[in-house]
């Protein structure tokens, strides 16, 4: 990190936009019209059974209070949700996603399961909810997505005062080899997926993607890193699996004195 730390986030954040920006405006929502049903068996199969383990150890790091109100960022099909709700009951959720597809299918899945999980359509950058309106906010598995320096903000100003704010997704490992071998893995694990399940071309075309996305994303101290920049303080990375592959972040608001 040569230069100053806000400048690194500014280059990097301008630099995944530069490599990315038409594909996440055009292709991302193309593949997640196409994957509702079997998004959480396509990903359990891409990761040959991890992707459960991942989930579970993210659930498990939330901390929640009775009463809380919890802003699930990115909800696709309510998994953290519903997940939470069992964990525990007397919680309020709302789910925010730019996906009617993926929300809808999650709203089925959410009475299946017998919990209530409100659901607001919209774009993740610019979030529809007033400053300090939730306790706990979570992110999991779409940040890789997403332009971190609008989405990191967005979420702090929605969270109370010393609210918190859990986040896990795929990163970049810090050793070479290991990302080399991470990426190729990824790629042919994408298309086996696609195989398995008849994905649409969109989604199939985007197995290079989703490998370069985590090529220009953010090892697990980076992130940290990024999350103080983003006006987060005790920022910690309890878990990072697998020299980085998977990261389990936690961070509070700071209070302004």
């Amino acid at each position: 990190m040569a230069s100053a730390p806000i400048d690194w986030f500014k280059q990097r954040e301008s630099l995944r936009r530069s490599h990315f920006s038409e594909i996440w405006s055009k292709s991302v929502p193309q593949v997640f019209r196409d994957v509702p049903t079997y998004y959480r068996k396509g990903n359990i199969v891409a990761s040959f059974g991890i992707w459960e383990l991942w989930v579970w150890q993210f659930v498990r790091s939330i901390n929640l209070k009775p009463g809380d109100h919890v802003l699930d960022v990115a909800a696709g099909t309510n998994d953290v949700g519903m997940r939470l709700l069992h964990k525990q009951p007397d919680i309020r959720v709302t789910a925010v996603d730019r996906s009617s597809e993926m929300q809808r299918h999650g709203q089925v899945l959410a009475k299946r399961n017998q919990v209530q999980i409100e659901s607001v359509i919209h774009d993740v950058h610019e979030l529809p909810f007033a400053d300090n309106t939730f306790d706990v906010v979570t992110l999991q598995a779409a940040s890789r997505h997403l332009q971190l320096d609008k989405v990191f903000p967005e979420i702090c100003r929605v969270l109370k005062p010393n609210g918190r704010f859990y986040h896990c997704d795929m990163l970049r490992p810090a050793h070479r080899m290991v990302e080399w071998s991470y990426l190729r893995f990824l790629r042919m694990a994408v298309a086996l997926t696609a195989s398995i399940f008849g994905s649409s071309e969109a989604s199939r075309n985007c197995g290079a993607y989703f490998s370069d996305a985590i090529h220009h994303f953010y090892t697990p101290e980076e992130l940290s890193t990024v999350l103080g920049l983003c006006g987060f303080s005790d920022v910690r990375c309890k878990t990072s699996v697998w020299a980085g592959m998977v990261g389990f972040h936690s961070a509070t608001k700071i209070v302004s004195e």
